[in-house]
This record gives structure tokens, C-alpha cells and sequence, in this order.
């Protein structure tokens, strides 16, 4: 790599990072080097996928320092079996994010399941909306023939034989309209002179029907309402498409690895598009048809309605009542999953969440129920590189006396801060293996950040594993991982008290086949010995049946249970 600036003599050195991690490089006059074990420069690309963003850090002769961060990068790949592996490991986080978003709960399957604070998705909202509109067209021929109605006094005009009485208005317009008056011959009427008249139309007051009651209003406005956040919903949809990749290809060679990243996302929200149209189209049918037959003003605002007697009485009305509220009580999809999703510009996200989901189902599998979920912000400075994730971070599980606490991305810090997030690990050097990747080396490292920590607690004791995800391959991980990981995670890191025990470290890859098999780092352990900490390297990816994944996890969850 080169540089290409003014002034390349105030340049001291330079430290390069792609997606976040530090690249171990050499700086020398105006060229970047990475140097690996062969005869040639290390491809610092080789494990990203989906998009890479390039930083460089200029160091200057004066102890400045200068950050120059790239765009996101697109990534291309080969075809090959790897990219449908990404594309069902996103399809399962997509899946069970509920796991991630909320408290584990399950997804209803009707409109009646839903909560005011619970489950929240697009189909579920859709859902609702179809059941609404079934009901206006259900009951459409009950309310053409048994609307509701209020009785008005009403002036009209009409022909004399047909007036039932005379008011003062029959008479004012008959004075004001002789232009109605016909002489007649009879001993009723108007005289004039020795003429007698009568009119043969004049003004009256009769009793009409007027739909203009208040629960009339709500139904109409609430068809109005529905079309306007129906079509919101439909151009939400079409805004969050324009940012997904819909073409794979890039060459005959190569192709987008972005594509399978969001492919099921993007499957998802094109179903609720076309859904949403058809259901456009039906409620601005229903609400020509309902105007036609109420033929009442629009109220503008539509709020919650009030139980009145007719709302609460009439069944017909009765079940449109229930849906506003209903309705309102869920909200308008503020798209939470897919913007969700649509965070993951870098593959290790990806995959972390994907591990997350996937601990999480095998544990609840294997007979484990989650006693509570939560997400912890840890008191970190600042200046450190930390920030606290936007999802839920903590998950604790029981099964009889057992008890496992699932961390993601959890502080362990310098000091003894078992209190924050009952973690009774601390930092034990200041020795950082990556300078300048996880806080401020120039005054000594103060805490790790491992991807996971499984904690299992029974009969007063606890252990621990430490978790590292990689999106790589077995070759890579040993070459590159393993002996930096060793280093943060089972030489820097120590129990509090004498009941705590660290037992070991597993590193998750990503990129494998499903005849990859779990694998211990010590290759040249003596037959019939046991080594601790333990070092596991785990293949795991989706694709793989889930019974073949489990039990690769219950021989690594063996060695803690």
C-alpha cells in the first residue's frame, strides 16, 4: 500500500485497521507493508466480507496523530457454497430476533396474541391490517341496510296534497313564491277577490335520517386513517429497498457478498410490500363504498374512540371498536428488525448475532428456560474504544440447580467490578496485544472485551469459558488468532475469588463445511491426558443441520458441565 501526501517526512508511522482490527504492518517512507511468513504481503482482505472499511492512523514526528477512514468497501467474492451459508446463517438471525430484541418471546400468530409492549413486526402488523379490513367488508351489508342513524327536522319542498301540517314556513314561502299559486275550485285556500287559491308546492318540515353520528364518523375516519398508514408503511418499504443490493453479479468472476448478507431481508420486505399494496388497494375500495352509503364530513383526526352505548351494543360496531383499539394500541412498525438486520456492514456482527441466537436456541433445546434477559451498560471512560451494544447483552438460563448466564460483548475490566454485571473476573496486566485496538496504550491496557463469556454456576461455584468469534477459516484462525487470543483471554484474565475458575477458550469460525469437526489447539497432547484451560477451535456455520451443530456444542459444554 502507498501513501500519497504532501509533506511525507512528518510521518513517523502509521497503523492501518480493517473493519476495526489492527493490521500488523511496516511503515517505510510512503509504503505500507504487511508482512507474513511467506515471500509475499499478507491479503489484509482475506477474511472480510460483505463491506470492509479501510482506517489509517498517520502517527507524526510531533506525537500527533491523524485518522483517515474509507467508505464502505464492497467486497467481492467467487461463487461458491460459502455464500449460502451466509445468506441461511442471516435468515436465522432474522428469525430469532426476538431472542435479541426482546425477552425471548415467542412470535404471535394472531391479531388476539398480540401485546402493547410485546412482539412487533412488520407481518404482524399486516397481519392486523388484513383482519380489519375483512371486517369492513363482513359487515358492509349490514351497515348499507342498518346504519345507525339520528332523526333531523328537515325543510323541503313538496306538493301541497302531501303536507301533513302548516308550519310558519309553509306559509312565509307561500307568500314569497306566488309563482306557485293556481286558482282552484274550492272553498279551501287563498282569497283573492272572489278567487280562491292554493299553491301547488310549498314548504314543509319532515322528519329525515342523518348518519352523521358520531360512531359513523370514527368508522369512516378510521378507513381513512388505515389507507393513509397503510400507504406510509408501503413507502417505508420502498425506501429501505433502494438501500439494499438487488443484483448479486459484478462480473462473470465475481459477485457482491453484500447480496447474501441482506438477500432474506430483502425477501422479507418485498413480500410485505406486495402485501401492503393489495391491502391499499382493498381499503381505498372499502372507503369509496362507505362513503357512498354514510355520506358524512371526514373527520380529519382519528384518536382512540370513547365507549358509547352503540359501541359497546351492536356487534357490528362493536368488532370495528375493538380493532381501532387495537390498532392503536400496536402502532405504527417503526421497521425495527430490518433496520436490524440492515446494521450488519460487517460481517463479524453478523456472525457474533448469529452465535448469540444460536447459544441461545441450543440452550433452550437442551431443557434450559430463560429466567431473565437484559441489556447492561457498562461504566466505561469515554476515551476507551468500548460502546455499549444496542441490544440485550445478559441472558440467564436455569435448569434444575444449574444456572448459565450468557454474556455478549462483556466489559472485564482492571479492576474488581463483580457489582456491575456479577462478573467475577478482572484484568490482571496492562500488556496489550494489539496497540492501540482496544484502549489507550499509552497508558496501559484496562480491560478486554471478549465476544462471549459463559458463566455456569452450581452448588457455589462458578466457571467460566471465554468465547471468541472469527469469520475465517481453520487455517487462518491457528495461523493468525490463536496465540494473541490465549494471551487476552486465559494469561491476562483471573478470578476474584477462589470459587471462580476460567476453563477455557473456544474460537467460533465461520468459514467451514459440515465435515469440519470441534478441535482442540493442543496438537501434540499426550494420548489419554486432560489439558487445562482447554483451547476448542469450533466450526460452526448455518447450513449445517442443527443436530450435527448440537452436538459439537454438548461436547464442548461438557467439558464445563
Amino acid at each position: 500500500m502507498r501513501l500519497n501526501c504532501e509533506d511525507l517526512n512528518r510521518i513517523a508511522d502509521v497503523r492501518v485497521y480493517v473493519n476495526d482490527v489492527l493490521e500488523s504492518s511496516v511503515y517505510n517512507n510512503g509504503r505500507i507493508y504487511f508482512p507474513s511468513r511467506g515471500i509475499s504481503n499478507r491479503r489484509i482482505f482475506l477474511d472480510c466480507y460483505g463491506f470492509a472499511e479501510l482506517s489509517i492512523t498517520l502517527i507524526l514526528v510531533d506525537g500527533q496523530e491523524c485518522t483517515l477512514n474509507s467508505e464502505y468497501l464492497p467486497i467481492l467474492v467467487r461463487r461458491e457454497e460459502l455464500n449460502n451459508s451466509v445468506e441461511a446463517m442471516a435468515r436465522f438471525v432474522y428469525n430469532n430476533q426476538e431472542w435479541l430484541l426482546l425477552n425471548g418471546e415467542l412470535k404471535p400468530k394472531k391479531p388476539s396474541g398480540l401485546k402493547e409492549n410485546g412482539y412487533r413486526s412488520l407481518a404482524t402488523q399486516i397481519l392486523l391490517a388484513e383482519e380489519i379490513a375483512a371486517i369492513y367488508e363482513s359487515s358492509y351489508g349490514y351497515f348499507k341496510a342498518n346504519s345507525r342513524f339520528k332523526l333531523k327536522k328537515m325543510s323541503v319542498i313538496e306538493r301541497l296534497e302531501r303536507i301533513q301540517y302548516v308550519t310558519q314556513g309553509t306559509l312565509s314561502y307561500t307568500a314569497t313564491h306566488p309563482e306557485y299559486l293556481r286558482q282552484v275550485n274550492s272553498t279551501q285556500g287563498i282569497f283573492i277577490g272572489n278567487r280562491v287559491y292554493q299553491p301547488q308546492k310549498t314548504e314543509t318540515v319532515q322528519n329525515t335520517r342523518s348518519y352523521d353520528i358520531y360512531e359513523n364518523r370514527v368508522i369512516l375516519a378510521f378507513l381513512r386513517n388505515m389507507i393513509d398508514s397503510v400507504q406510509s408503511l408501503q413507502g417505508y418499504c420502498c425506501n429501505l429497498l433502494s438501500k439494499i443490493p438487488n443484483d448479486e453479479d459484478y462480473s462473470s468472476e465475481y459477485i457482491y457478498s453484500s447480496f447474501f448478507m441482506f438477500s432474506e431481508t430483502r425477501k422479507m420486505i418485498e413480500d410485505g410490500k406486495t402485501q401492503l399494496e393489495k391491502l391499499s388497494e382493498k381499503f381505498t375500495y372499502l372507503w369509496g363504498m362507505y362513503s357512498d352509503i354514510l355520506r358524512i364530513p371526514l373527520d380529519q383526526h382519528i384518536v382512540p374512540p370513547r365507549p358509547t352505548a352503540i359501541f359497546l351494543s351492536v356487534p357490528q360496531y362493536n368488532r370495528i371498536f375493538v380493532r381501532i383499539h387495537q390498532w392503536f394500541s400496536f402502532g405504527i412498525y417503526n421497521f425495527s428488525k430490518e433496520h436490524f438486520m440492515l446494521s450488519f456492514i460487517k460481517i463479524s456482527a453478523l456472525y457474533e448475532s448469529y452465535l448469540l441466537a444460536k447459544f441461545l436456541c441450543y440452550f433452550r433445546d437442551r431443557g434450559y428456560s430463560l429466567e431473565s434477559s437484559r441489556r447492561c451498560v457498562y461504566p466505561v471512560s469515554k476515551r476507551w474504544k468500548y460502546k455499549n451494544t444496542s441490544v440485550r447483552n445478559t441472558f440467564v438460563l436455569k435448569n434444575g440447580q444449574k444456572r448459565i448466564t450468557l454474556y455478549y460483548q462483556p466489559v472485564i475490566f482492571d479492576t474488581d467490578q463483580r457489582s456491575v454485571n456479577g462478573i467475577w473476573l478482572y484484568r490482571n496486566n496492562s500488556i496489550s496485544v494489539y496497540a492501540g485496538n482496544e484502549d489507550d496504550c499509552r497508558q496501559g491496557g484496562h480491560y478486554y472485551v471478549p465476544d462471549f463469556l459463559i458463566k455456569i454456576e452450581e452448588n457455589g461455584d462458578s466457571q467460566y469459558m471465554i468465547v471468541d468469534a472469527k469469520f475465517s477459516d481453520y487455517s487462518s484462525v491457528r495461523r493468525y488468532y490463536v496465540k494473541d487470543l490465549v494471551f487476552k483471554y486465559l494469561f491476562s484474565i483471573s478470578p476474584i475469588e477462589e470459587n471462580e475458575l476460567v476453563c477455557g477458550l473456544c474460537i467460533m469460525y465461520g468459514k467451514c463445511k459440515s465435515k469440519e469437526r470441534l478441535q482442540t489447539a493442543y496438537d501434540k497432547q499426550i494420548l489419554g491426558t486432560e489439558i487445562y484451560p482447554f483451547i476448542e477451535i469450533f466450526p460452526l456455520i448455518e447450513g449445517i443441520d442443527s443436530a450435527g451443530q448440537y452436538e459439537k456444542m454438548d461436547r464442548l459444554l461438557k467439558k464445563l458441565l
